[in-house]
């Protein structure tokens, strides 16, 4: 995903940030996403992004990427 991120910077020079007007993968919401440049690497704001298997990338609602990744502290472990 970082080198996707990179091209998108490569190919607007001069920008510090690239706003992505897109539709979330899940639920179809239309989404804004605004991508900034840190030291550490990139940093989102309004959704998320993940590669694709055709070296693209999908983007999610931060509403979607929690209900998919929430962890249930309640929920016992098998042993």
């Amino acid at each position: 995903m970082i080198e996707i991120l990179r091209k998108m910077f490569e190919a607007n020079p001069g920008k510090s940030t690239i706003v992505l007007n897109d539709k979330c993968t899940d639920c179809g919401r239309e989404i804004i996403i605004e991508i900034t440049t840190t030291s550490g690497g990139f940093g989102l704001l309004g959704g998320v992004l993940f590669k694709s298997s055709t070296d693209k990338y999908i983007a999610k609602c931060p509403a979607c990427y929690e209900a998919l990744f929430k962890i249930d502290h309640n929920q016992k472990s098998e042993k």
